[in-house]
Formats: structure tokens, C-alpha cells, sequence
């Protein structure tokens, strides 16, 4: 019988003495040296092979699994007491005698807030795209903004990535700032090394207080933000990924261009924002055969896989709307392609064309950013886990 353990962390380890160090020194009888007689049959067995580089020592000898299932709940958001509806009113007035169960919609809204939560391996990136001006992009990407800004707890950045001049800086709080992403790209360098800070990038950024997100704005220069090209973003996008968590990116309506291009390269979820009128939604499935295309000529399924991935955001837009018939035909025809469409009620707050605080908005649009931002969250953690899969798989 062989005494060799099949597996090389045993071979690769240290015997382990059990005996007392002091007693070893004073012994005095020569120690006894066992060889393993090699079994011929064991030796024809296959050995289990090692990836290349791997160190088995790496390998936890505790995985947690069995331990970690005793001490992790489920789900905690329905024992927490109701904080709304007549649920919560009823234990306000009993004094907690009565402690109803929550409600519903209030454990819905939990459960997204919880998704909307969730952390990644990395820093993660949202791009909201849509060829059509007017739709609502940088409403969305405010919204959203202000969604994962407020509820996430990470560091959060609005970038517009227009290629023109992009109206960020219009729906948002400048706090008396006058820098731009030009502004940033001519100081890049500095920000290229292991000492640059998060407080110097925020100097070009402008920080909206209460929503808790940061937004980069494009240039009021048409001409300087066209020679931001796929070079310029990657180098801009590797220095913000240092320092936030989540990217949203607002695009402008070019979907051919350098920058817009290099954004859908490096974007682990996609948004897109319509109304329900048929040049909208003409506009987007284009856009939606661009990258499906993409994927086809090229080979790389990244494309594909962000369109049947998609979110689509269907705001309420301005003028007038199709008939029940055909807004029913063209929902049909988008959700087909994509993963879900979410329906952005309308609110005053969101259509002044001006600042866009979210304090001011109304508890309807809200939770409907509150139900996309959970939906988003459901993809960024399957991209992420796809990435990360496949980044084990390569190390094989």
C-alpha cells in the first residue's frame, strides 16, 4: 500500500513536528528515515495537474462555507420594523404593541435599495446611449446620479461624454465651478502616477452635495471636445476608475464616434433611455442592430451581450403622444431585444430643462430610478462575474 497522498500541498509543505523542540535537541537515538515503498499501481494512476504558477500553499485550509451559512441571513429587510404606510402608522399609534408585517411595496423598495448596494471586484461602468437627441440622456444619467450616489454609498461619477458640447453642466449644480474634462486632459500627467489624489481630481469635478455623486462635464468648446478621441477617454477613464466606484457615462448622439466607440468597449451595462414614439424607438433599435452587428463581423460577443443585457428607461418626452396601440407595438418590438423596459413617470422637477435637484423630485420618480438603478445592478454584478470567471480561466 502507498503512502504517497496524491496532491502536491503535502509534498510541497514542511513535515510538521509534533514533538517538543527542547526534547529533539537532547535526544540522543539517530532518527529514523521511513521511505515510501512506490506502488506501481498508484503510479499509473493520472496525477491531478497544477495550473501553471499556482502555489497550492494559496489555498485556504478553512473555505467558510459550512460556518458562513450558520451566521449569514438570508434576508433582513423583512424583520427590520414597516417604516411607511398604514403599516407603520398603525405601530406609531400602538406604541409598537401592534408591529404589523411590512408591506409589499415597502419590502420591494428595500430589496432594490439592497441590489443597488452590492459591491464589485472592480469599478464599474454604466454607459446611457441613445442616437436620438431630446429622449432624456442626461436626465437619466442625473438620475441615476443621484440614485447610486445617495443609496450605493460609493463614490459615484456623472461623465459627459459628448462629442459635442454636452448639457451636463446644465442639469447640474456648478458650485461656482468653471473646470471642464478639456480642463482635466491638459493636467492628465499629473493625475498618471502612484501620488495623485482624489482631492486634486475633484478640483475638476463638481460634487452635487446632497445627491452625493460627482459629475465631469464636457467642454462649452465644440472644437476641443472633437479632439477627445478614443486615446483621450481611455487615458481619462483609467484615472477616474482609480477613484470611483461606479461610472455613468452620458453620451452624446454619435454612436460612430471615437469616444463613444471607446466608451462601449470598457461599459459592463447599458442603458437606454426612449420615449414611446416611433423616431425614438426607430433611433435606438438602430443603434441596437450597430452593436449586434458589431459583435458579428468581429467576433467578440461584447456587443451582443450589452444589448440583451440592456436597460431601457422609457421617459414620457414632450408633444404628442402615440396611441395606446402603438406605444403597445413599439414596447413589444424594443423589449424583445433588450432585458427589461422600467416606465419614468413624469415629474415637473426633471422637465425645467435647467438644475436637476433631486431633493425636488417626487417620490413616483424616485422609486422608479430606484427600480432601474436595482435592474442595473442585477447586470453590473453578472458582467462582473463573467469577467471574473473568465480572467480565472485564463490563469489555467
Amino acid at each position: 500500500m502507498s503512502t504517497n497522498w496524491q496532491g502536491s500541498e503535502r509534498k510541497s509543505r514542511a513535515p510538521i513536528s509534533l514533538t517538543d523542540p527542547e526534547s529533539e535537541e537532547t535526544a540522543t537515538e539517530p532518527a529514523v528515515v521511513i521511505h515510501a515503498v512506490p506502488d506501481t499501481q498508484a503510479a499509473a494512476e493520472p496525477q491531478p495537474r497544477q495550473p501553471a504558477g499556482a502555489d497550492p500553499r494559496e489555498a485556504p485550509l478553512v473555505s467558510g462555507r459550512r460556518s458562513a451559512a450558520v451566521l449569514r441571513k438570508e434576508n433582513v429587510n423583512d424583520q427590520l420594523p414597516p417604516a411607511t404606510g398604514w403599516q407603520a402608522f398603525l405601530r406609531a399609534v400602538s406604541f409598537g404593541l401592534i408591529s404589523p408585517k411590512v408591506g409589499a411595496a415597502e419590502l420591494a423598495r428595500r430589496a432594490d435599495l439592497s441590489a443597488i448596494q452590492r459591491v464589485y471586484s472592480r469599478p464599474m461602468q454604466i454607459m446611457v446611449a441613445q442616437p436620438l437627441g431630446g429622449v432624456g440622456k442626461t436626465m437619466c444619467s442625473v438620475g441615476l446620479g443621484s440614485t447610486f450616489g445617495i443609496h450605493s454609498g460609493q463614490q459615484t461619477l456623472v461623465w459627459d461624454n459628448n462629442e459635442m458640447m454636452g448639457t451636463a453642466g446644465v442639469r447640474t449644480n456648478a458650485n461656482d465651478s468653471t473646470s471642464t474634462v478639456w480642463d482635466l486632459l491638459n493636467v492628465l500627467e499629473s493625475f498618471e502616477t502612484v501620488t495623485a489624489r482624489k482631492g486634486e481630481l475633484s478640483y475638476y469635478t463638481r460634487h452635487q452635495g446632497n445627491n452625493q455623486f460627482s459629475v465631469l462635464v464636457a467642454d462649452e468648446d465644440a472644437d476641443r471636445m472633437k479632439s477627445i478621441g478614443a486615446d483621450e477617454f481611455n487615458r481619462i477613464h483609467t484615472v477616474v476608475s482609480r477613484f470611483y466606484d461606479t461610472i455613468i457615462v452620458d453620451t452624446g448622439n454619435n454612436t460612430r464616434s471615437d469616444n463613444w466607440l471607446a466608451s462601449i468597449e470598457v461599459t459592463d451595462q447599458l442603458v437606454i433611455p426612449t420615449t414611446l414614439k416611433q423616431n425614438a424607438v426607430v433611433s435606438a433599435l438602430r443603434m441596437i442592430e450597430q452593436l449586434e452587428s458589431m459583435s458579428e463581423r468581429t467576433g467578440n460577443p461584447h456587443y451582443k451581450d450589452l444589448v440583451s443585457n440592456a436597460v431601457v428607461l422609457v421617459t414620457q418626452g414632450g408633444g404628442q403622444k402615440a396611441s395606446a396601440a402603438e406605444q403597445a407595438k413599439l414596447r413589444e418590438i424594443l423589449g424583445s431585444a433588450v432585458r427589461i423596459l422600467i416606465d419614468i413617470p413624469y415629474d415637473k422637477a426633471l422637465d425645467t430643462g435647467s438644475i436637476i435637484d433631486w431633493q425636488l423630485v417626487g417620490d413616483p420618480a424616485r422609486r422608479a430610478f430606484e427600480r432601474a438603478g436595482a435592474e442595473i445592478a442585477t447586470g453590473l454584478l453578472a458582467a462582473d462575474s463573467k469577467r471574473t470567471t473568465s480572467a480565472k480561466n485564463n490563469n489555467r
